[in-house]
């Protein structure tokens, strides 16, 4: 299992555990299926990010076009890794927080906690 806080730049939060195939989706509102966290900009992506539960840690994918926006999974001590459109990322001990940029404005921010888990393989194993 692993908690989900979010941090909107209009001020919005919440957390939210998820487990299992329970995902966490931040974009643009009135797709077929609804945000976890939406918002009403034409220029951010329906599913912009989604965040899953997944081992060694869990797996950040980035939906949102180009439109000048940049993902980025943030260290503990400050460094960010940027996620190309359309791919995916591990979040670690060291990495578990991610930015969704768009222009100067930090639209999202969010924290992950999770327990270390071993890989997929490892924990198939037990």
């Amino acid at each position: 299992m692993i908690t989900v806080m979010w941090k909107t730049s209009s001020g919005d939060s919440g957390e939210v555990q998820l487990a299992g195939d329970d995902k966490w989706t931040f974009g643009r509102t009135g797709g077929a299926e609804e945000p976890t966290v939406g918002v009403d900009d034409p220029l951010v992506s329906r599913a912009a990010l989604v965040i899953r539960d997944a081992g060694p840690g869990p797996v950040v994918f980035r939906g949102q076009r180009d439109n000048g926006a940049q993902v980025a999974l943030v260290s503990v001590i400050g460094s960010k890794r940027w996620i190309d459109e359309g791919t995916a990322g591990n979040l670690t001990a060291e990495e578990n927080r991610v930015e969704l940029i768009l222009g100067d404005e930090v639209l999202v921010t969010v924290d992950v906690e999770f327990e270390g888990r071993g890989t997929v393989v490892e924990r198939q194993a037990h």
